[in-house]
């Protein structure tokens, strides 16, 4: 059934007989299958699958790694408003992978994901804070996201919350805390 409305175009059939394909759920397992399936979906606008497609691209998980792909992909789900995918993406012009290196792209989606409680992101965007690479340099900024990537569970945030937050005065400390505290009545969703 699902092999049938595959072939005939239906996206979400196509990406969840993809899926079964990448991970041998009722099937045997088989990552060139899953690739075109992705693919499929993905162009015919599937962002799940954009996103899985993406993933295989870049780790090279059964086809060539292809990170100017992974980088496509990655972005076209990161638009509408796929969180992993803005992260990824995010690391991808941070670290170069796929394109230039470029600090402010990065910063760019890793907010876009931090305003949505991604902790992988809140913490990457502190880290660009704390060293200037995308955006200006803030300290308290730096403990805003992290702290509230820390209350997450986020090793990196919370390893490295205490040092930062010793850098701030007092009245930042506030100023943090009424961050954070507007950041939670504003967030769409709970974690």
């Amino acid at each position: 059934m699902l092999q049938g409305a595959a072939a005939a175009g239906d996206c979400d059939a196509a990406f969840a007989l993809a899926k079964r394909y990448d991970l041998g759920e009722g099937v045997e397992a088989d990552k060139g299958r899953a690739y075109q399936g992705y693919l499929a979906a993905a162009e015919g606008g599937h962002i799940e699958a954009a996103f899985a497609l993406a993933l295989m691209l870049n780790a090279g998980d059964g086809v060539r790694q292809d990170d100017i792909a992974a980088r496509k992909w990655f972005a076209q789900a990161a638009e509408k408003c796929n969180l992993d995918a803005q992260f990824n993406l995010g690391l991808m012009y941070y670290v170069g992978e796929g394109g230039d290196v470029d600090f402010a792209a990065a910063a760019k989606w890793f907010l876009k994901a931090a305003n949505e409680g991604h902790a992988k992101a809140q913490f990457n965007l502190g880290v660009c804070y704390l060293s200037g690479e995308g955006l200006k340099q803030d300290e308290v900024a730096v403990v805003k996201w992290w702290t509230l990537a820390a209350m997450q569970g986020h090793p990196g945030a919370s390893a490295n919350l205490d040092a930062a937050r010793e850098r701030l005065t007092p009245d930042q400390l506030r100023i943090v805390q009424e961050m954070t505290a507007d950041w939670y009545s504003s967030v769409k969703k709970p974690f």
